[in-house]
């Protein structure tokens, strides 16, 4: 899924769709494709516009640092007017960010609260590395941006904040400092983990980091007994 200022967040996925501003002789070197239409989306072309400029960023990085990248290069890539471009992203980071937010929300990550029998409550996080191999080629590219991880980990301010606040009322406030510090030191921790491991060719297997990541995730139900423990999941078929 694919974010833009103008338009709703869709319902479903959009990765790419190949702009038709793009020279017949250039060949995308990803794995970019259409999986989904944007037929339930106000505004198609926007949509539409939003992803020939993230296509136009992976082209340019075949050809040079990211950092030498301008968004003057971006708007001649995807052969759009300027404004077009700031209509939509504030900066080539943007584009970046927008893209990770939107497919861990759609695809790569999905939250739920669970309680057990005991009535304790867990969150349990699932990531689907299926969906992260299949896409590999795209992921890894942007992953080699320097400063990457600090740009990820911003864009899940507000995910955090959401998640924190279906849980606030019912602690008190000793409890919400304990569950707002687990969410961005676990949480977080466990993303960067996740993703540094896929960015380095997957060096340990699947269940070995699956347990790792469930022994990082500190069971804290014995000092604040109403927040909620973090449990992990991993989606490989």
């Amino acid at each position: 899924m694919f974010y833009c200022k103008n338009g709703q967040m869709p319902k479903f996925v959009l990765f790419v769709i190949k702009g038709v501003h793009m020279s017949k002789n250039e060949k995308l070197k990803s794995d970019t494709r259409t999986i989904a239409s944007a037929a339930r989306h106000p505004n198609r072309q926007v949509q539409r516009t939003c992803s020939w400029i993230f296509e136009a960023l992976l082209l340019l990085m075949d050809e040079k640092l990211y950092d030498k990248i301008t968004v003057s290069d971006i708007i001649e890539k995807a052969g759009i007017a300027r404004q077009t471009f700031y209509r939509n992203f504030k900066d080539k980071d943007e584009v970046v960010v927008r893209y990770f937010t939107g497919i861990f929300n759609s695809e790569l990550l999905s939250v739920e609260n669970i309680n057990e029998e005991n009535k304790h409550e867990n969150i349990i996080l699932t990531f689907n590395i299926k969906y992260m191999i299949n896409h590999r080629s795209n992921i890894n590219k942007l992953l080699t941006i320097a400063g990457i991880e600090d740009l990820f980990t911003d864009s899940f301010k507000e995910w955090h904040k959401t998640l924190f606040s279906q849980k606030k009322n019912k602690l008190n406030k000793e409890s919400q400092l304990a569950y707002w510090y687990k969410i961005h030191y676990q949480i977080t921790g466990i993303i960067i983990v996740v993703m540094d491991w896929f960015k380095n060719d997957m060096p340990l297997p699947v269940n070995t980091l699956l347990k790792l990541l469930n022994f990082y995730t500190v069971d804290t139900k014995i000092l604040y007994a109403n927040v909620p423990n973090i449990k992990i999941k991993i989606i490989e078929n």
